[in-house]
């Protein structure tokens, strides 16, 4: 996926993998996820080029401009904290 994605959008900074803290049974632990920065586009962009491949399962963006990216079995996005005023889910079955 991450191949993938960057021959869409360029350059990222990986900011996160299996390391550090996530929420409860998170992608991240199974090492089928990633937090970036798009370094060559706004991360609006971004977020549409990730959700279009058809390997990725979660995308979610942040405030701060990061995106996470998995390719876990269900398609679902997010912008925002899970405790954040403004939290928005999708999901759709696979």
């Amino acid at each position: 996926m991450i191949k993938e994605l960057v021959d869409k959008i360029g350059p990222i900074q990986i900011t996160s993998t299996c390391g550090g803290r996530h929420a409860r049974r998170s992608q991240h632990y199974r090492g089928n996820a990633i937090d970036f920065r798009p370094l060559a586009t706004s991360t609006r962009k971004a977020v549409a080029a990730t959700k279009a491949l058809a390997s990725t399962g979660g995308v979610g963006s942040y405030p701060n401009g990061l995106i996470h990216a998995d390719v876990g079995d269900r398609e679902i996005s997010w912008y925002g904290h899970k405790r954040a005023k403004r939290q928005v889910a999708y999901v759709a079955r696979r």
